[in-house]
């Protein structure tokens, strides 16, 4: 084959590889995960879409995930005080039946109504409300 060949081949393929990446990995920031058939949205706070790779380094304490009204809420498992919290771009919430679950961007289930969340780290943004790291956080299966 020749090199005048070679050259659109390579370069079509470091295209449709972009391309994947971006609707495998990166559109699901922007957009979230889609809604199970059945389900009805919970409202969630959400940080902006970003790209970056820093967070901040504070431990959130051990919380209870939990609904009030039509938005899904975490309450601290020591105080039972409702903790403010802004969630990673692309995480959703929403209820199927009686249950109500949280969800990243690529619809791996982080918390269901009840369960206690341990580990998610960031830290006080803005009001006062804990800022996620969109790193780290453990989902199910």
């Amino acid at each position: 084959m020749s090199r005048r060949r070679k050259v659109p081949i390579a370069i079509a393929a470091v295209g449709v590889i972009l391309l994947g990446t971006y609707v495998l990995v990166i559109r699901p920031l922007f957009t979230g995960s889609a809604l199970p058939a059945g389900a009805t949205r919970l409202h969630i706070t959400t940080q902006r879409p970003n790209l970056t790779v820093g967070c901040m380094t504070a431990l959130l304490g051990p919380v209870r995930v939990a609904t009030s009204g039509d938005e899904l809420v975490l309450v601290s498992a020591a105080s039972g005080d409702t903790v403010r919290v802004a969630w990673p771009s692309g995480f959703a919430a929403w209820r199927a039946g009686e249950r109500s679950v949280v969800a990243d961007p690529w619809g791996k289930i982080v918390g269901r109504d009840g369960d206690v969340l341990e580990g998610l780290s960031g830290g006080l943004g803005a009001d006062d409300v804990f800022v996620i790291c969109p790193f780290g956080i453990p989902t199910e299966g």
